[in-house]
């Protein structure tokens, strides 16, 4: 399904009717998606008990904003309605100059992000580099011995990281409800399991997946590959994914708010689209990134790590392009590469869930959304347009 841009206003939200079953789809997700501890297992990732990193305030009117679309021009706030965002923070040279939050969106209110979520996976990987116990040229089962002798075994971490691993798994369409990206909503604990053909658990589902292709031969988007590294941050630490990312992220970045992440029924982390933040977290993740892995003078990511992102030698974009793939420069990290050069990258997520860093701006945005659709590209398109708008206002 894909939605027309409009002027119209999404319909509001609706508690009624919805269940552990149907809260991924419309109308329900636009209650359930900022409801999640509700409606399926969920593992907290706490804040811990330092202090909140305060985010001064010097809003603009940015709603004066006018951008284009085929259909008519739009403000900025009409522009947000008719991608069905649920909130959208701008944090500009550090300072918030914009907020704007959807009916029945509190600021305070954890909302899925969904795939965003394996660009926070990538991070606690960095973090895990920077101690010294992962080496991204590692194999993975030197790390989680039980993928030996599976169609994993000869795929480094970076290979996981850059979406290269040779493993089978369909999520080419979304619209497909047996698709694997589709099928792994029961799986990982999103909906209720109620398929017995489908696997019992995530990790099951790891071990058994066939062999396609070379290791690290090209791109192809397929989730339960970042799952792989949420079980090496398992392995290595020795600890839930939950408190080895709060006790190496969360409870250094000054987050405002505990995160939450979904587990599945034997409590696999679902590191590739099941963590919940706040708008504001959100953005304050995006400006660890911008701050080259730094909040308040206290390095928590190397700076090497945040600034590979930007960086390739040719092979990334080639095994890209080859995919078919536009919109972006290239794929690494868990991140969407827009601009290397400009320092423009962003973590997505379907439904409409982003977080971009622009460091030729100094600007980090956070949205959440929800789209109808798990993917609707008439909305991605808009939405990265009227992204680019806000971050271009800036540049002027």
């Amino acid at each position: 399904m894909h939605t027309t841009v409009s002027h119209v206003r999404p319909e509001p939200m609706r508690r009624e009717g919805c269940t552990s079953d149907n809260w991924t789809e419309p109308p329900w997700n636009r209650w359930g998606f900022s409801h999640v501890r509700e409606l399926a297992h969920t593992a907290r990732i706490s804040r811990g008990s330092g202090p909140v990193w305060h985010l001064p305030e010097s809003f603009r009117d940015l709603g004066a904003m006018r951008i284009p679309h085929s259909s008519g021009e739009f403000g900025l706030v009409a522009a947000l309605e008719a991608v069905y965002t649920d909130a959208f923070v701008v944090v500009h040279d550090g300072v918030l100059v914009y907020e704007w939050y959807g009916e029945g969106i509190r600021h305070d209110q954890n909302h899925l992000v969904m795939s965003v979520s394996k660009s926070f996976t990538s991070a606690l990987v960095g973090a895990l580099v920077g101690e010294g116990l992962v080496d991204t040229e590692a194999n993975v089962e030197a790390y989680v011995p039980e993928l030996r002798g599976t169609a994993w075994e000869g795929a480094t971490v970076q290979h996981c990281l850059d979406m290269a691993a040779a493993v089978q798994f369909d999520e080419d369409d979304y619209d497909n409800p047996e698709s694997d990206g589709v099928r792994l909503e029961q799986v990982s604990g999103y909906l209720t399991h109620r398929r017995d053909d489908y696997p019992t658990d995530t990790a099951s589902w790891i071990l058994s997946l066939p062999p396609q292709g070379e290791h690290g031969d090209r791109f192809q988007y397929r989730s339960i590959i970042t799952d792989v590294l949420g079980w090496i941050a398992e392995s290595v630490t020795g600890m839930r994914f939950a408190d080895a990312y709060a006790d190496r992220i969360w409870s250094r970045i000054g987050a405002e708010h505990d995160a939450d992440i979904i587990v599945d029924a034997k409590g696999f982390p679902t590191v590739e689209g099941g963590i919940c933040v706040t708008a504001r977290d959100l953005a304050r993740f995006g400006l660890l990134h911008l701050q080259r892995g730094a909040v308040n003078g206290v390095q928590v990511l190397p700076a090497e790590w945040t600034d590979r992102v930007l960086r390739d030698d040719g092979t990334r974009r080639a095994h890209f392009a080859a995919g078919g793939n536009v919109g972006h420069e290239y794929y690494r990290d868990c991140w969407w590469v827009f601009d290397a050069a400009r320092g423009l990258y962003a973590g997505h997520g379907i439904n409409g869930q982003h977080v971009f860093v622009d460091r030729s701006t100094n600007t980090v945005i956070a949205q959440q959304s929800t789209w109808p659709a798990r993917l609707d590209l008439p909305l991605l398109e808009f939405g990265t347009a009227v992204v680019k708008a806000v971050l271009d206002s800036f540049s002027r």
